[in-house]
């Protein structure tokens, strides 16, 4: 048997992009983005650097911190740039921070024998062991001594904890999804870790990840059927030689009930086939098939139902102020017919995700109160509440109930029956993030909950027990965009789309884990946003014209914002599921 090592990492990338420019650039903390760095990840690996004789102590520094984004065998590569007696103390298990360009200045001035410099740098995130990514701001600034050794320069005093470049990151490190259950037990939720990009055993340290557990924030919003006694045991012969896919062999693992099983494959078949790991995948318990059906090996076919990235088909309905709902066609909009094309001033929309409840915001444009209606499809809206400001509507994927944020103090669902009913939440998570709500939407697997408070965004999660916001789990992301955010959706479970009150990178995506945020196409928008929709591979906005859509798997030279025929300089929003 042997254990999984898993020195992990990950890098904060903040995105924008100037109307014409390409790939990514850096944002710096502030309210008014500019681009102060580009950059676009390698697909070619760096090569690991090593001491060169007779190399300047301040390039040999320099080295030292490309082979900092090489973790193998506790930072080996790194090791050979220290003294002997440095590379035998050397803490290489404390904090990792990823830092946007280290600065190197010699202030401790140098002679002969030693030389000393202060290395400078901006944060934009740290590691833990288990390659859970956090977004920071702020300052580094760290000592470094270095001394001759043998007639060469080694350092010889540092701080404990790895300092790692963007660059070298994303040369050698990949985003990567575990994935647990919802509290339902029906659908995936994914856990972004970073790992090294080229590991030969991505397998086997993956699955032994799977049985860490959750990160910290997702400990009550998920379940696992791949308990922490189990480890698996990497193929140590030629068993597999001739036959193709992978053999996970587990060990530790209790006898599981026949719906366990099919949860404990889902978990694991699809965190491997995520990650490119080839299938398919034979999952032994002791050297026997976990499931004789299966013999042969499961692929992601056999747990299908679990796919946490089905297919979603283009919005088919907008809201418009003067004629309610319209439905989107090929030769344009037109009235849906019935009840809901009669309701005026619509402000925001949302459909169930059985496409059979409507949850409509209506009020006028500046000012008096907003109406919440609800109900059925092809029935009449009947009136929840009324509020003075509402944030919303969403729904949860499970019970099928439409949530909302009143006055930027009450967090209510609704259910939806012949007469509207309204639950009392738990608002004070969202409330203690802030005094201004304007968006909220749980993700598709019901455990996520994204907030839009004070022009910042937050995720946390969803008590897999109640459906409650979990006080602590409320954590900030897209920090480099200071306050601009005012609207939110979800793209697919780990990314989220941010509508922004500025002209310059209007709408940006947002991995959940905060690591990376690019900008979508500049082409044909004029910020500010202030309604943002997802569906499939397209997005739509409203900007300060009209409802756009982008469709995001276009050629690069065609992704521009097109109005929706037949909306064109008509006020509406867009409705999709969710």
């Amino acid at each position: 048997m042997s254990s999984v090592r898993a020195v992990l990492g990950v890098v904060a990338l903040a995105c924008v992009a100037g109307l014409g420019a390409t790939g990514c650039a850096t944002l710096p903390s502030s309210s008014s983005p500019h681009v102060i760095d580009t950059f676009s990840p390698s697909a070619t690996a760096l090569s690991v650097p090593t001491p060169v004789p007779d190399q300047e102590p301040d390039l040999l520094v320099r080295d030292f911190l490309k082979a900092a984004a090489t973790a193998d065998q506790r930072h080996a590569a790194s090791r050979q740039f220290l003294t002997r007696e440095a590379a035998e103390t050397w803490d290489d298990s404390a904090d990792t921070t990823i830092v946007l360009r280290a600065d190197l200045s010699a202030e401790g001035g140098r002679d002969s024998d030693r030389a000393e410099y202060t290395l400078r740098a901006e944060k934009v995130g740290s590691l833990d062991p288990g390659g859970i990514f956090r977004e920071e701001v702020g300052q580094l600034e760290v000592t470094i001594g270095l001394a001759r050794q043998d007639g060469q320069w080694r350092i010889d005093r540092l701080p404990p904890g790895v300092v790692i470049e963007k660059t070298e990151f994303f040369s050698t490190y990949a985003q990567r999804d575990l994935f647990f259950l919802s509290g339902s037990g029906e659908s995936l939720v994914p856990d972004p870790r970073w790992t090294a990009a080229d590991r030969t055993d991505l397998g086997y340290s993956l699955v032994n990840l799977l049985a860490t557990g959750p990160r910290p924030g997702l400990t009550a919003s998920v379940l696992s059927r791949v308990p922490s006694s189990v480890s698996v045991r990497p193929d140590e012969g030629d068993g597999d030689e001739g036959r193709p896919g992978t053999t996970i062999e587990f060990t530790g693992l209790p006898v599981l009930s026949s719906q366990a099983t099919t949860q404990f494959a889902a978990q694991v078949v699809w965190t491997l086939a995520r990650a490119d790991v080839p299938g398919p995948y034979r999952l032994e318990r002791d050297g026997a098939p976990l499931d004789e059906r299966y013999s042969d090996g499961w692929t992601t076919e056999d747990v299908r139902s679990f796919d946490p990235y089905p297919p979603v088909e283009p919005m088919r309905n907008a809201l418009t102020a003067a004629d309610g709902l319209v439905r989107l066609e090929g030769a344009g909009a037109r009235p849906a017919g019935g009840p809901w094309s009669e309701v005026r001033g619509g402000r925001s929309g949302s459909l169930s995700y059985d496409g059979r409840i409507l949850a409509v915001v209506a009020g006028e444009e500046q000012a008096g109160s907003r109406r919440v209606l609800v109900g059925a499809a092809d029935d009449a809206p009947r009136e929840a509440l009324t509020a003075r400001t509402v944030a919303g509507p969403t729904f949860h994927p499970v019970d099928g109930r439409a949530w909302v944020m009143v006055d930027d103090a009450r967090l209510v669902r609704i259910g939806t029956g012949a007469s509207p009913s309204v639950q009392e939440m738990d608002a004070g998570p969202i409330r203690a993030l802030g005094s201004r709500v304007t968006a909220l939407r749980i993700d598709q697997s019901g455990t996520r909950l994204a907030v839009v408070v004070d022009g910042k965004v937050f995720i946390g999660g969803l008590s897999a027990e109640t459906g409650q916001p979990l006080a602590g789990t409320f954590g900030q992301i897209g920090r480099a965009l200071g306050e601009t955010a005012s609207v939110v959706a979800w793209r697919d479970r780990t990314t989220i789309v941010v509508g922004r009150n500025t002209t310059e990178a209007p709408v940006v995506t947002i991995s959940i884990d905060g690591a990376i945020t690019v900008p979508l196409s500049q082409r044909n928008i004029t910020g500010p946003v202030t309604a943002v929709a997802a569906a499939g591979r397209e997005v739509y906005v409203v900007d300060q014209r009209s409802l756009l859509r982008l469709d995001t798997a276009a050629e690069t030279g065609d992704r521009y914002w097109r109005e929706i025929n037949g909306l064109a300089a008509i006020r509406a929003d867009p409705v999709v599921a969710g």
